[in-house]
């Protein structure tokens, strides 16, 4: 990765049926997504759930990565069912879609120390937690973080006022992730790095937040920067991985 580059990533996790029209918004705007997708996911009623064919469909225009097979809390289980947990559904994946899945993400962003050499034992090249406010070049493909969520997290505040002297400025980003995203886009620019966007296509919906993702993506659409799903990202990083 050069010096001074910026590269824009995006990724969404669970596999809900909505990741198509959030899919959609992303493909109008030229930007890649990553879509880690749990195939029975326990969080997500079946009918609401990617099917096989809708599964398809989003790997036409995004990456598709793995999470389990169906959404456990890692740390709570005992490794042979973390184990069992990454590989089947990686295997269930490939299944279906014919070609390997390379890209993965722990379930609620939980792991302990012992996880990430799970991931990569079963074949996964990186694979991505819930980490945010990271803009520098990660140095952990097993362990990367994440720039901003598309959800408004009231524990924002303390990072949120080390932006800005401005009250007014600081009391916006923490009511609006949009506005706080655009600021750590424009940190990103300024120094080159990595902006990662993250969210669930159901979180969204539920928040009646489609205007503001559009917000934020019109801009990050609009950035010179090198454009990228995950995996991609990995490879640019370390490309003997």
């Amino acid at each position: 990765m050069q010096s001074g580059t910026m590269y824009i990533t995006t990724s969404w996790d669970d596999g809900h049926l909505l990741d198509l029209p959030l899919a959609a918004e992303l493909a109008a705007r030229g930007l890649p997504g990553t879509f880690y997708v749990s195939p029975s996911c326990q969080e997500i009623p079946q009918q609401q759930r990617l099917t096989p064919t809708a599964l398809r469909q989003l790997a036409e225009t995004g990456e598709i990565g793995g999470h389990t097979l169906t959404h456990p809390r890692i740390p709570d289980i005992s490794l042979d069912e973390a184990r069992r947990e990454i590989v089947e559904g990686k295997d269930a994946l490939e299944e279906e879609l014919g070609h390997a899945v390379t890209t993965f993400c722990y379930p609620y962003g939980a792991y302990g120390k012992e996880h990430p050499a799970l991931v990569r034992s079963a074949g996964f090249t990186m694979a991505r937690t819930v980490e945010r406010f990271c803009t520098r070049r990660p140095d952990k493909l097993w362990e990367m973080g994440t720039t901003t969520h598309a959800y408004r997290h009231l524990t924002d505040g303390i990072e949120i006022c080390r932006r800005t002297r401005s009250l007014r400025h600081a009391a916006g980003m923490w009511h609006n992730w949009d506005r706080l995203g655009r600021q750590l886009l424009a940190e990103t620019r300024s120094k080159g790095g990595v902006f990662h966007l993250w969210g669930h296509s159901w979180e969204v919906d539920a928040n009646d937040d489609w205007t503001r993702l559009r917000r934020i993506l019109d801009e990050m659409a609009d950035q010179d920067a090198v454009f990228v799903t995950n995996g991609q990202l990995a490879k640019a990083l370390h490309p003997a991985v």
